[in-house]
């Protein structure tokens, strides 16, 4: 009898060793089928009638490979969940390379720090810095660098600050973690009071972005850095991180915008001029696949979504003759203009041989304001940048007097709209409803 129950009880034992040995196997293979496509797929589903207008809107979501049926929407994403990585992307470095205090230049003719309770000058003639790079690193509380003028005033940098010396003067890079760099860009490209979903939806632009100027290297063989912290790139530690914008980075951790498994290039600008453009305005023969010029009206209330300005005919005739212009002035043309609206083109007659000006920064910088008043579609007056505001626009030429320029939008108009983002989220859109309306096909990946 002991024996019986003995061979029963060792059987049902090896039954269900067998059991959970055949269903770790599955799930092991489960497992490996997933791991192949890279990353699991989630299926987001957003039930309940939206209000008509916004509705209206996600029509256009249509378009992106988004399915719409009856009164829900069907996103598909490959991602991770909010704040989740797969633990290394707090480890990946970026080389910022800072510029002097009118971002007009890389190089500083001397270097003041505050590290570690105490003031330290470095200048061309400084022993430390010839013949080798000083790398300096900061605690806690960072690197103020009083010698850089910014918005927050001293900057503070944190990770490591390296100071090399060139025939030209000394160069200032900021080596830090991926994440605490973009604590000190999402600040300093959208005001940290706007909503929190505009603000995550930024952080994963900016993260993106970043990551493909780090793998196109464009500034390592001459510098040895990835981005600067000016326009050129993204702005970066202008203004000082708080808790909401970290808050933002925080959430989205790692996260970033792909298209076929690669990042794609997430443009991002402040205001548009009701329709967004695609990098065709800078001249490529075909837009990007995960641009498409889509109608944004979210943002036109803001001061920006139109304004005008008066350029003295004898600012432009200078100009002009500094582009090749030879003789008078005779007139301004608008050429072409993008499907968007986006002018590409101008003719710019002089007496004895007319210009062409093509491409959307050439244009805006020709018909640069600097030193003119801008007024703002709220009546606000403005003093005028070394960039007209935006290439939506038309002219209105008084001969030998001045060329009137009234315009929309602020920015080139390509991908996100900052402003328009704010006020989507002000609707009640998420963040990733926010990033996929203004960019198509793409697929929300977390970083390995």
């Amino acid at each position: 009898m002991k024996k019986t129950r003995f061979f029963y009880e060792m059987n049902y034992f090896l039954i269900v060793l067998l059991g959970w040995l055949l269903l770790f196997g599955k799930a092991g293979e489960v497992n490996r089928k997933e791991k192949n496509k890279g990353m699991a797929e989630e299926t987001i589903s957003m039930e309940g009638k939206r209000e008509q207008d916004k509705e209206e809107r996600f029509n256009i979501l249509q378009s992106f490979g988004i399915s719409s049926a009856g009164i829900g929407l069907s996103l598909k994403w490959t991602e991770a969940e909010d704040g989740k990585t797969d633990g290394k992307t707090g480890d990946r470095l970026i080389r910022v390379l800072l510029t002097d205090s009118d971002q007009k230049s890389y190089y500083h003719p001397s270097v003041t720090l505050q590290i570690h309770g105490e003031e330290r000058t470095y200048t061309f003639d400084s022993p430390e810095v010839q013949g080798k790079t000083l790398i300096l690193k900061g605690d806690e509380d960072g690197i103020a660098v009083p010698s850089i003028k910014r918005a927050q005033n001293p900057p503070v940098y944190y990770g490591t600050l390296e100071i090399k010396k060139t025939g030209q003067g000394l160069l200032l890079i900021n080596e830090l973690p991926l994440e605490t760099y973009l604590k000190g860009v999402v600040p300093s490209e959208m005001p940290s009071a706007y909503e929190e979903q505009a603000l995550m939806a930024q952080a994963v632009c900016a993260r993106t972005y970043a990551v493909c100027q780090m793998e196109e290297n464009s500034l390592q063989e001459e510098y040895g850095a990835d981005v600067d912290d000016s326009v050129n790139y993204q702005v970066y530690g202008n203004f000082a991180a708080d808790e909401k914008t970290n808050r933002a980075v925080e959430k989205t951790k790692g996260q970033i915008l792909c298209q076929n498994g690669k990042p794609i290039t997430a443009y991002y600008f402040s205001t548009s001029a009701g329709q967004t453009s695609t990098d065709e305005i800078w001249g490529a023969d075909k837009a990007a696949a995960y641009l498409k010029s889509v109608e944004c009206d979210f943002d036109q209330d803001m001061p920006w979504s139109s304004w005008n300005v008066e350029i003295p005919w004898q600012i432009l005739e200078n100009r002009a003759a500094e582009s090749g212009g030879d003789g008078s002035l005779k007139g301004i043309q608008i050429e072409k203009k993008s499907t968007s609206g986006a002018v590409t083109g101008i003719k710019v007659i002089a007496e004895n041989r007319t210009i062409q000006i093509e491409g959307e920064y050439e244009i805006r910088q020709f018909l640069s304001p600097a030193g003119l008043s801008v007024t703002e579609k709220d009546g606000t007056v403005v003093k005028g940048g070394s960039l007209l505001p935006s290439s939506y626009f038309d002219l209105k030429v008084k001969l030998d007097q001045m060329v009137q320029i009234l315009g929309k939008g602020y920015g080139h108009g390509i991908g996100m709209s900052q402003n328009g983002a704010n006020e989507m989220a002000k609707e009640g859109y998420t963040w990733r409803e926010i990033l996929t309306y203004f960019f198509q096909n793409i697929t929300l990946e977390s970083m390995e």
